[in-house]
């Protein structure tokens, strides 16, 4: 212990241990503000490059400063994730479209014809007027005018099944009509639970359920129905997808070649196409999808060429149509495809090529299965 005698901690040493303590605290408690501050900013810069986006859209569309202050209440009133879905994604406008509809049914006629209105001329101008999806419906804004229904409509628990025709849809709901013997046996009123079915041609059949809003006795009577996010959907597409990286060529048609395919299905060629390259992500004998750094307008027209593998024939001359875009995370956007004009053999190998591929995954995952087992049992 002699050694030690003349070693001892003494008071300045204790502050010296609290002041390294204090430090330390400090320096923690520093990079935990900066770590915060930095999320904030980078929050807050995605934020502002998102309403960028947005607006910028805005104005391509030539919206109004009104159609545009109602978009922005319409993302902050129902916390839409990106604001640029409100003006991209037909699923995301429908779905609030429609609660804003719901809303304004309690307001006087004249209000509510006027607000109508308005959402109609936004629609229009956003592209969402109209609209097909390349894969399947998703909700009963976008059942074509004229499809043949069968109708169930449930009154004191009795179904009454009827044959109907969708003869109008806006953005309040859908027109129903209603046969004759129908209206004079029962009293159809509102808020009566009704189920209807159709096949959209080249999709599916679908099974909508829904309830009435109001009663039109005529003749010809007709029933009008909320718009429905609640459905089955019975079958499956007409054309089985797959997921792919097929490198393709492609040009978007200008104005006078559009002009030209709508009129006549045909178009000229001309010395300044310039061939852009792409990758195939998915496809079906229906359509197709890539990835893309360019923002395209929808309905734009674009020629395709490519080979499903290296030593087929070209196929050629398939003529697309921009259905719908997704924006991706990095940037980059999704472009939807359907196909509007393709031979039927090319049709036809695209067909095929999925069909093998399909195959192939499931005889893949077959083979994995019964290696698994055999692991197992051993």
């Amino acid at each position: 212990m002699g050694k030690f005698k003349y070693f001892k901690i003494g008071l300045g040493d204790a502050s010296f241990l609290t002041y390294v303590i204090a430090a330390v605290v400090f320096l923690v408690i520093i990079y935990l503000l900066y770590l915060l501050f930095k999320i904030t900013v980078v929050r807050h810069s995605k934020i502002r490059k998102e309403w960028k986006k947005f607006h910028n859209i805005c104005e391509q569309k030539n919206l109004s400063s009104q159609e545009i202050s109602f978009l922005e209440e319409l993302i902050k009133n129902y916390k839409i994730p990106r604001p640029i879905y409100a003006v991209r994604s037909l699923e995301v406008f429908n779905r609030y479209i429609f609660r804003e509809v719901l809303n304004h049914r309690g307001a006087e006629t004249r209000k509510k014809e006027n607000f109508l209105l308005f959402v109609t001329n936004l629609r229009k101008k956003l592209g969402f007027a109209n609209f097909e999806f390349l894969d399947e419906l998703t909700s009963s804004r976008e059942i074509p005018e004229g499809t043949y229904t069968k109708t169930v409509v449930t009154i004191a628990n009795i179904k009454k099944n009827f044959e109907s025709k969708v003869v109008k849809v806006d953005e309040e709901g859908v027109t129903l009509s209603v046969p004759d013997h129908i209206m004079k046996e029962e009293p159809l009123r509102e808020n009566l639970p009704v189920e209807f079915r159709f096949k959209l041609e080249n999709d599916a059949e679908y099974k909508f359920n829904s309830k009435t809003y109001k009663i039109i006795l005529g003749p010809p009577g007709y029933i009008c129905i909320d718009h429905s996010r609640n459905f089955d959907r019975i079958q499956k597409r007409r054309y089985e997808r797959i997921d792919t990286e097929t490198p393709f060529k492609y040009f978007f048609l200008n104005p006078t070649q559009t002009k030209e395919f709508q009129e006549t299905r045909k178009f000229a060629l001309t010395k300044e196409i310039k061939h852009e390259s792409g990758v195939i992500k998915n496809i079906s004998g229906g359509g197709m999808y890539f990835d893309s750094d360019k923002d395209l307008e929808i309905g734009t027209l674009i020629a395709i060429s490519f080979k499903l593998k290296e030593d087929a024939e070209e196929i050629k001359n398939i003529i697309g149509n921009v259905e719908r875009i997704i924006d991706n995370e990095d940037d980059t956007y999704r472009i939807i495809i359907k196909f509007v004009k393709v031979k039927e053999p090319f049709r036809n190998q695209i067909i095929h090529y999925v069909y093998e591929k399909k195959i192939a995954m499931k005889k893949k995952k077959i083979l994995s299965l019964k290696r698994l087992k055999r692991t197992t049992t051993a």
